[in-house]
């Protein structure tokens, strides 16, 4: 498959075993340097760039994948977060992959997009390694908030249902929750230090 660089219009010849069938997929332009974004329709464009959190680096950074942001980014904000909102789910993807989140919380509107897989999705299937590092909070209808075995099923850290988390003691829950598994994890990751994992 041939490429141009919406950039510098640069061709680039890109073997056809190494694109993955009906998926998009990215590269950088070895002219330009412009990461280039291939959809499964052969079209180009370039890469969207995600969030970073720049001067802010030294605290701690969280994203809000939620339908209505504005309230849970008030809420983060509170407790010492740096917040991104991505509009869509790919932005939100590459945003995960730019940064190294503390906390995510995800809307029901982000957890799938048609076909495609959601911020959830990509979550779930993320290097353990990192997702160990990140706590993630599931907004959902319909959820028994708080119920831990229904949060392990969606292998998120705490699920909760769009009424609970509207609640004045919704912060309360988070740092109690958010506490416990750095409680958890907090031996886990002296152990790998120690034996040279980390």
């Amino acid at each position: 498959m041939e490429v141009t660089c919406p950039s510098c219009a640069k061709t680039t010849n890109v073997p056809d075993e190494k694109i993955p069938k009906g998926q998009a997929f990215g590269f950088s332009c070895p002219s330009c340097r412009t990461k280039i974004r291939v959809n499964p329709d052969g079209s180009t464009s370039a890469a969207l760039s995600g969030e970073t959190f720049g001067a802010d680096a030294d605290k701690p950074g969280a994203m809000v994948c939620h339908g209505e942001p504005a309230k849970y980014k008030a809420l983060l904000e509170s407790m010492g977060f740096v917040v991104h909102a991505p509009a869509d789910n790919e932005q939100a993807i590459q945003n995960i992959r730019l940064n190294n989140y503390k906390f995510v919380l995800v809307g029901a509107e982000f957890a799938s997009s048609g076909g495609d897989a959601g911020v959830l999705q990509h979550l779930q299937e993320m290097n353990m390694a990192s997702r160990r590092r990140m706590f993630v909070a599931y907004v959902v209808q319909g959820a028994s908030s708080y119920d831990n075995m229904e949060a392990f099923a969606k292998s998120v850290n705490l699920i909760v249902s769009p009424q609970d988390a509207a609640k004045d003691n919704f912060r309360d829950h988070l740092l109690r929750e958010m506490r416990a598994n750095d409680s958890f994890y907090k031996v886990f990751f002296e152990v790998m230090s120690e034996i040279g994992k980390l």
